[in-house]
């Protein structure tokens, strides 16, 4: 039987947390994918400003990966 692998990392309130989930199939460990990515990346918390995922399969090959990065807007310059 195949295992498959999630690494994530997420960095909230600059604490950074990291952990690895074990899944037995490709369809478990890509809905734990996309729930992590759902619930912390793209903005969803507010509090959180980079979260990464990897998936790799359990001959070390890397087959879904996603950094996202908060960018932050420079603030507009005062015309006067």
């Amino acid at each position: 039987m195949d295992k498959y692998f999630m690494a994530r990392i997420k960095r909230t309130n600059g604490i950074i947390e990291k952990g690895l989930e074990v899944k037995d199939s490709y369809d478990a460990v890509k809905q734990a994918y996309h729930a992590y990515l759902g619930a912390y990346a793209y903005e969803h918390d507010a509090a959180t400003d980079y979260v990464a995922c990897y998936i790799v399969d359990a001959h070390g090959n890397r087959l879904m990966w996603e950094v996202w990065e908060r960018t932050v807007q420079p603030e507009p310059e005062s015309e006067g």
